[in-house]
């Protein structure tokens, strides 16, 4: 069995009982998703790590999908090994010498790391450092750089064992999915929703992506990216509900008031009205969308006071004060930009020119005049 050291960061800081519940649910992802594909891993809960096994045939695609798992900070492939320091040189030096095979240089340096994760081990971390650098030198006459080496053989001592390894593989941190409850969010298929859904699964909470449809082609953009970011939340719920008559009748009820650039405010508003019985229905505690300040009409801030009005539950957006090019780069990591930007879908019911200052008097009284035109 290949075995992967995983390391987490927020959940450190949380108290003994909390950190034991969110370790146990760090522990479920990685097992849902990797069975997700067919792997199935034993995953173990030690001193503020977990330890994956895999069989080799499944190691690689396991470190792909390990970059996934909310509440992850950093994994690294390992050695296991007793706790006694004769053992630990000898694995260190294994490690080195399959390293040592990728490096094409002719002065390689090399570097010893130790953390004491658990302090039961006799020899401080720079005595372990200080031994294992030295039975390296002897075996393979590398030289010491602590600032920049070309292998870094670091090793973590926990009560009973020890596991040598040289690379750390970075993950995407945040908290375990499941430990902040459920959230809904308005899902459409451009860029924006699908990563509002992913920053809300890393701060730990379950999604149910809600899509008011409008078309086909709209849907079918939506159904892939559900799928991708399935993969950061294995529990992630669809829903779809055909929105385009309602949305037509919006459209024709404002211009036979003359007021159809407002089309994209009552919008909205209907849609979040929507959102917040579906929330209530199926457990969710918040709405969330893909908002983000002033990037287009119908979202300043003027706007969205105006959109809001009369919505129960809280309305998050977690994407409100970044810049589009962050949003950009963040959909290109999660794998959702290419599908987002396949094929432009065009709202029929935008008007020329919306509003982009709503005053909230002014819709309240278009409101009521909706009401009367049938």
């Amino acid at each position: 069995m290949e075995k992967i050291i995983v390391r987490y960061g927020e959940i450190g800081t949380k108290s003994k009982q909390t950190r034991k519940r969110f370790e146990e649910f760090l522990a479920k992802s990685i097992r849902k998703l990797l069975q997700k594909y067919d792997i199935h891993p034993d995953v173990s809960i030690l001193h503020t790590r977990l330890l994956v096994e895999v069989n080799k045939e499944d190691f690689e695609k396991t470190l792909e999908l390990l970059k996934k798992v909310p509440g992850i900070s950093s994994f690294s492939p390992c050695i296991e090994c007793k706790l006694d320091i004769g053992n630990i040189v000898k694995i260190a030096k294994k490690v080195v010498k399959d390293e040592l095979k990728s490096i094409d240089k002719d002065e390689i340096t090399f570097a010893v790391k130790t953390q004491r994760v658990q302090k039961y081990f006799p020899l401080t971390s720079p005595e372990i450092n200080s031994i294992v650098g030295e039975k390296i030198m002897g075996a393979f006459g590398l030289k010491v750089d602590l600032k920049n080496p070309d292998i870094l053989v670091e090793i973590e001592v926990l009560k009973d064992k020890a596991f040598v390894f040289t690379k750390r593989i970075e993950g995407i941190g945040g908290l375990p999915v499941g430990t902040q409850g459920n959230v809904l969010v308005l899902m459409s298929d451009g860029i924006d929703s699908s990563v509002a859904t992913y920053l809300m699964v890393r701060r730990g909470c379950n999604a149910t992506l809600l899509h008011l449809k409008l078309s086909e082609d709209g849907l079918k953009k939506v159904r892939n990216l559900a799928e991708i970011l399935s993969d950061y939340d294995c529990d992630l719920r669809f829903v779809v509900k055909d929105f385009k008559d309602e949305l037509k009748d919006i459209k024709e009820k404002l211009e036979k008031l003359n007021k159809e650039e407002y089309t994209c405010i009552f919008c909205k508003r209907t849609m979040l009205k929507i959102a917040e019985k579906y929330a209530k229905d199926l457990g969710c505690d918040a709405i969330v969308t893909g908002d983000n300040l002033g990037q287009v009409a119908s979202q300043t801030l003027k706007n969205l006071r105006a959109i809001s009005e009369g919505t129960e539950l809280p309305i998050l957006r977690p994407l409100i004060g970044m810049d589009k090019n962050e949003i950009i780069e963040i959909a290109k990591k999660i794998g959702t930009f290419e599908v987002s930007t396949s094929k432009e879908i065009r709202c029929f019911a935008v008007p020329k020119y919306p509003i982009t200052k709503a005053d909230i008097e002014k819709i309240r009284e278009i409101e009521r005049k909706l009401k009367n035109i049938k």
